[in-house]
């Protein structure tokens, strides 16, 4: 019985250590599978972060030369565009047409910031490039092309507006110097005409509203033909106005008042009638001097016939 004891327990303290050997062999096991693919993990980042610095170094290193190249441009072109705009309005100095594109539409900036804007996004695709960034550059590069259409846009706006600006000034000049009622009217519906015209022609610049452009042009081709007509009978209106007057006059003269030969005094002018025409009147006086008077200042003078 004590030796079957004796037995006994031996068994067990071997179980015992076999026990403890499985347990903590199993331990380091489980601490070695969570050590090792951590720093393995970090291995690996860290080489990745070594061998990005010299690209994010780069691109940092373009970045920086991108602002600054795109702020002395923004400026230079600043300059240029506002002594451009300067020597127009001193062309044009009656109309001041650049200040009054400058004050609506600040042109100036608005050039100015296009075009800044272009050199950043070179400068920015190129330090995406030298990350490496497949679909970013793709996109930035994308946008980069785009800005040129961008800058089009912007300047066929500024170029239209000055242009709107001209004729319509000069269209009122025209009207109020033939004291045509309403000018403000068909001034308005002038520049309506060409605004639309201007911003249909812009905006295909940016791939929008290309199916616009031929009904804009009709539009534009109709107004045309209209102005045309209108034009041509306000000549005829001014043209009629002088000369019915003086065909009516001319008329009554021939038929009445004034014969060649007569005596007369004709406002300030005195002779003899040596002619009578539709248009004018010849007068010789004393000093034979041939005198002509247009038939439609007849209406207005005093005329005496001498006996």
């Amino acid at each position: 019985m004590q030796s079957s004891k004796q037995y006994l327990i031996a068994i067990l303290s071997v179980s015992l250590i076999l026990t403890s050997f499985n347990s903590a062999f199993a331990q380091e096991s489980f601490v070695e599978g969570i050590y090792v693919p951590t720093t393995e993990a970090l291995k690996e980042f860290a080489i990745s972060v070594a061998d990005s610095t010299p690209k994010i170094i780069a691109a940092a290193i373009l970045l920086i030369i991108g602002f600054i190249a795109g702020k002395i441009v923004g400026r230079v072109t600043t300059k240029a565009v506002t002594n451009i705009l300067q020597k127009t309005s001193q062309k044009n100095q009656e109309l001041h047409l650049a200040e009054e594109v400058y004050g609506k539409f600040n042109s100036v900036k608005l050039i100015s910031s296009t075009i800044r804007w272009f050199v950043y996004l070179f400068f920015i695709v190129a330090a995406v490039n030298a990350l490496q960034f497949e679909q970013l550059s793709t996109a930035l590069t994308s946008l980069w092309l785009w800005v040129p259409n961008l800058l089009a846009f912007v300047l066929i706006i500024v170029i239209g507006s000055i242009v709107v600006n001209f004729v319509s000034k000069w269209i009122e000049h025209q009207l109020l110097d033939h004291h045509i009622g309403s000018p403000r009217l068909i001034i308005s519906v002038i520049k309506a005409v060409i605004y639309g015209i201007i911003f249909a022609i812009a905006f295909t610049q940016l791939g929008v509203g290309q199916d616009i452009i031929p009904i804009l042009v009709s539009a534009f081709s109709w107004s045309i033909a209209v102005a045309i007509g209108v034009s041509i009978a306000i000549g005829l209106g001014f043209a009629l106005k002088d000369l019915i007057p003086a065909s009516i006059m001319g008329a009554s003269t021939q038929r009445s008042i004034l014969k060649v030969g007569q005596k007369v005094k004709i406002g300030e002018v005195t002779g003899t009638v040596t002619a009578a025409h539709l248009l004018h009147v010849i007068v010789t006086n004393d000093q034979n001097e041939s005198i002509v008077i247009p038939t439609k200042t007849l209406v207005n003078q005093t005329i005496i016939i001498f006996n």
